[in-house]
């Protein structure tokens, strides 16, 4: 079983507009509403599979817009275990200028767990999870929980013989990767800072090889944008080479990335090709004002993108 825990859920609004009049009336020529947060992302490639059975959500809900949430989620058939929260989820909202074609990304902040519901929800993940399971911890943490909410529920799955994945930011990420998650998904900014390593714009991409050799961590896969992916990989050094596209909105193209990567791995075990599936269909997103996952743009992509072995782990 693949777990995904979505601890900051929003409900994501793409409202469209032919024009944006500032201090005047901006009216919306169409809107979307869908289940949003990182995890929720992640698990888009499994909905779109009716892969639902194979993945099981951690999530928590509150007030009207939690409710909606809720029933979001029932419409997707994706199961789960959902800590109802006294505080009421938030809104994300991507506003898409199409006369100029651009689009500006509004995340508000999310509700506030209380040290109950924190442990509630802990209660209710330890209890789904058994040796053998696949656990992605994904995207910011919500007020009230500790920085270290991540980096204790890695220590402790590990532990139990489940395999964590680890995809977020900041503080969260920095401390969830002291407990040594089986796969850390991260961009290279920030996994230069992990290592310690003073970034040279120049030389980015060697210094992010060079290190990856020298990581503590098991595996980790390393987003560079528009230049591609580096990884480590059962203690395999890989480079992926992406094609140049005319972006028009990346939101959620690294999660589905890494959706793809996990579905393509639990089936095959084979790197190259977890690797390939997830790039494809990360770029394919990427042409879309909203998430989409487009089968026959990915395989348009894929003779495109080269995948080499660089090397191995020292």
């Amino acid at each position: 079983m693949i777990h995904i825990l979505c601890a900051n859920p929003a409900l994501d609004r793409t409202i469209y507009v032919q024009a944006f009049y500032p201090n005047g009336v901006t009216r919306s020529s169409a809107s979307h509403e869908g289940l949003g947060g990182k995890g929720f992302n992640v698990a888009l490639p499994f909905i779109v599979t009716n892969e639902q059975k194979t993945i099981h959500m951690h999530t928590f809900f509150g007030g009207p817009v939690g409710e909606q949430l809720a029933q979001m989620m029932k419409n997707a058939q994706l199961a789960g275990e959902t800590t109802f929260i006294e505080g009421d989820n938030r809104y994300c909202t991507i506003l898409v200028n199409e006369s100029k074609q651009e689009a500006a990304l509004i995340n508000e902040q999310g509700p506030s767990i209380t040290e109950k519901e924190q442990q509630q929800f802990l209660q209710s993940l330890f209890c789904s999870l058994k040796a053998g399971d696949h656990l992605v911890l994904s995207g910011s943490l919500p007020k009230g929980t500790p920085l270290t909410f991540y980096r204790d529920i890695i220590a402790q799955a590990e532990s139990r013989g489940v395999q964590t994945i680890l995809d977020s930011s900041g503080d969260a990420l920095a401390y969830g990767a002291e407990a040594k998650p089986w796969l850390i998904k991260i961009n290279g900014e920030e996994f230069l800072d992990l290592m310690g390593v003073k970034e040279e714009a120049a030389n980015r991409q060697q210094q992010i090889e060079e290190s990856l050799k020298n990581s503590p961590y098991p595996n980790c896969i390393v987003t560079l944008g528009g230049e591609g992916t580096v990884a480590k990989i059962n203690g395999d050094i890989w480079r992926v080479t992406l094609p140049t596209i005319n972006v028009t909105n990346a939101t959620a193209s690294g999660d589905i990335f890494l959706g793809t990567f996990i579905r393509e791995w639990r089936k095959t075990n084979d790197v190259k090709a977890a690797l390939l599936a997830g790039s494809a269909l990360s770029l394919a997103n990427c042409l879309h004002w909203l998430p989409t996952i487009d089968f026959s743009q990915a395989e348009q992509y894929q003779q495109k993108i080269h995948i080499e072995r660089i090397g191995s782990a020292v």
